[in-house]
């Protein structure tokens, strides 16, 4: 359980965490963060949970928190790469505290690939990236875009944006839906998802403590698509993320 919570957490912090150091980059740097995150789930325990950072890359490939890739193409502005993550989804119903929720199948975690672009200019940072499921739980599809624009004050550096992230039909009916069977078993109404997108607004920042260290913190909202936030499961309109750590650069 304590493995899965770890999973999530990182998933869910490292678009806006590891996106802030990966603009200012050591070739290598470790530290550890606390992540705090609300449930999407009904009646559902919220999530705090330690991880570490470790975050390593080369002309070749990378390693940001639970993102690994390499590069197809590594230019000044634009960057073509093949990755692996997780988007962190998953629901265990022994965390629920109604007795009905309780009832209900796991979603498990799962692994995805697929290929990104980003792009660097003076006007800030675009990023794109489409993923799969490669472990046969969901069987869907992710597509994330974000906008970035770095903001430099000193040691203070602030990075604010943006993105939407489209799930497929089967991403979002896999961890949204509700089967008939499990209606039957719970008495929760059956509940068949489409697919979904969901804006988001971030912001990230790192403060140079000396040459080496530095702190980290964030917070991150997600407005769910309407075919999350009426599924059965759901008791909220959104969910927000908070983060704070700190990291050793080599």
């Amino acid at each position: 359980m304590l493995k899965k919570q770890f999973v999530l957490a990182a998933s869910l912090a490292g678009a806006s965490l590891l996106f802030s150091q990966n603009l200012f980059a050591q070739p290598l740097s470790v530290g550890v963060a606390a992540v705090w995150s609300e449930s999407p789930y009904y009646n559902t325990k919220n999530r705090t949970v330690p991880l570490p950072l470790i975050n390593y890359q080369d002309e070749n490939v990378f390693f940001h928190g639970l993102e690994a890739g390499y590069y197809l193409y590594h230019g000044n502005a634009d960057q073509f790469s093949i990755i692996a993550n997780t988007t962190g989804q998953y629901f265990n119903p022994h965390r629920a505290h109604h007795s009905a929720m309780r009832g209900l199948d796991k979603r498990h975690l799962t692994m995805m690939m697929g290929g990104e672009w980003t792009h660097v200019a003076t006007w800030g940072v675009v990023k794109t990236a489409l993923t799969g499921d490669v472990l046969n739980e969901s069987n869907g599809l992710v597509w994330d875009t974000n906008y970035h624009y770095p903001l430099q004050f000193g040691a203070l550096s602030l990075i604010p944006g943006a993105g939407v992230t489209w799930q497929s039909a089967n991403q979002t009916d896999y961890y949204y839906g509700v089967s008939g069977k499990e209606s039957r078993r719970t008495g929760i109404d059956r509940y068949k998802a489409d697919d979904s997108w969901s804006p988001y607004v971030d912001i990230s920042a790192t403060y140079q403590l000396t040459r080496d260290w530095t702190v980290v913190a964030g917070a991150r909202y997600t407005h769910f698509d309407n075919e999350i936030k009426h599924s059965s499961m759901v008791d909220k309109s959104g969910q927000t993320t908070v983060w704070t750590g700190v990291n050793y650069q080599f």
